[in-house]
């Protein structure tokens, strides 16, 4: 009896079967594998940091590729301020690189262990209403096709074709190779203080004055954190390693997944986790100058699951009370933060903010240990909060859509599954999830 083959992601979420898993470190060798793909007439999967939890990048038979031997940095030209990168290239080195080079990427999220590759792919973005999501950085990338084409996709050659096509969601190919739009160092001028669920609902139009902002909201505390930055020259501010190693590593993960393991036999504790989470890591008012990829992103390590939608901005009041409202009504105990970002209209037609100004809102269920929560009816109620006002999902995070509804959603929506079509005909790169919504 042959010994099965497994690839699991990060959270643990699902778990993968291929019968190959493959480590190319070059781009020749990932036209092999299609080659060989293509004569055995099966399907071709590709992973980066499997930092998603939906199951975009699941397979149950054919080739998994796993890009985290590809991994080099191509080419970088600090005259045209551009980054070229191979596909499985973690977003933390380009940073890492950009600084160096006194460079750096306009925008963040709030983790950076993510292939360049999959975080373009699923419309990785940060928070803040002057700066785009990370897919806006982009100015050309490679797909290679299941014909073993190598097809390249430049904002400035065909436009319309390259903004149909960078939100890929792994249906058009292999992406090889990312030339990415970097700006000059910035450092990140950091203000955090504690605020009542009815002053965030009153502030929630500063996403027009911020450069960078982001609310996170703790359940059943009536408390948030509310988080604004703004670019500055001027020096950072020194932290202590230790202090941040509590505050960060004991306190914001050691700590809280034991209290969420705890809360896991005794859910009617969550909110007194919640109410002494926020006060040891949330409550105090902060200021502090960090280099921009310092600023954005925080160590995350408690596994979870994660459902995020983007909604027209104009209804970000709206949703927030009728999200407290469902808490309220059903008594579900949930865990913190919601997250609320904000960001600008985009041009990628498989963006959440494709075409209109978006708020975007997420929420959270942790798997202490690996221990899975049962949290489907919340996400499942949320999500049908989120329909009501034509919310797009995030593609690596939970969603409950159906093809139909996500046709509805994007005004493009066929342009995408033509390209799809075109590209990979015989369907090598197609998955359940992408039979599921295509």
């Amino acid at each position: 009896m042959s010994k099965v083959i497994q690839w699991i992601n990060w959270s643990g979420s699902y778990v993968s079967t291929p019968d190959f898993i493959e480590y190319p470190s070059s781009e020749k060798e990932l036209l092999e594998i299609i080659d060989k793909a293509k004569t055995e007439n099966t399907t071709v999967k590709v992973v980066g940091s499997g930092h998603s939890c939906s199951l975009v990048g699941a397979t149950k038979k054919g080739y998994l590729i796993d890009l985290k031997g590809y991994n080099q940095i191509l080419e970088i030209n600090t005259s045209l301020k551009t980054i070229k990168v191979a596909g499985g290239v973690s977003l933390e080195k380009i940073c890492n690189t950009a600084l160096e080079n006194k460079l750096a990427l306009p925008n963040l999220g709030t983790i950076v262990e993510q292939s360049i590759a999959g975080a373009i792919s699923t419309g990785t973005h940060g928070s803040g209403f002057k700066r785009e999501a990370l897919d806006q950085s982009v100015i050309a990338f490679t797909i290679l096709t299941a014909n073993g084409e190598k097809k390249v996709f430049d904002k400035y050659i065909n436009s319309e074709e390259f903004y149909t096509a960078v939100v890929g969601i792994g249906a058009l190919g292999i992406i090889s190779t990312v030339t990415l739009q970097l700006v000059d160092d910035f450092n990140l001028a950091i203000q955090t203080k504690s605020i009542s669920f009815d002053e965030m609902i009153a502030n929630v139009d500063c996403y027009k004055t911020n450069d960078y902002m982001r609310f996170w909201w703790a359940p059943h505390t009536n408390r948030v954190q509310f988080w604004t930055a703004h670019q500055t020259n001027q020096k950072t501010t020194k932290a202590s390693t230790i202090l941040s190693w509590y505050q960060d590593i004991f306190k914001g993960n050691i700590m809280h997944e034991f209290g969420l393991w705890i809360t896991s036999f005794f859910p009617n504790l969550i909110p007194q986790l919640n109410r002494f989470m926020f006060a040891s890591l949330l409550s105090k008012e902060n200021k502090q100058i960090t280099n921009f990829l310092d600023g954005f992103t925080l160590p995350i390590h408690v596994k979870q699951s994660v459902m995020e939608y983007g909604i027209p901005i104009e209804n970000t009041e709206e949703v927030l009370v009728k999200i407290k409202a469902l808490l309220d009504q059903k008594k579900y105990k949930v865990h913190m933060p919601i997250e609320v970002r904000f960001a600008p209209k985009n041009k990628a037609n498989l963006s959440m903010a494709y075409n209109r100004d978006t708020c975007y809102i997420g929420i959270i269920a942790y798997k202490p240990y690996g221990k899975t929560m049962d949290y489907d009816a919340y996400f499942k109620d949320v999500h049908d909060l989120f329909a009501v006002y034509k919310g797009r999902p995030h593609w690596a995070k939970v969603t409950y859509y159906n093809k139909a509804e996500l046709n509805s959603l994007y005004p493009n929506w066929k342009a995408f599954k033509d390209l799809s079509e075109k590209l990979d005909p015989n369907k090598m790169f197609v998955n359940n999830f992408l039979k599921r919504i295509l």
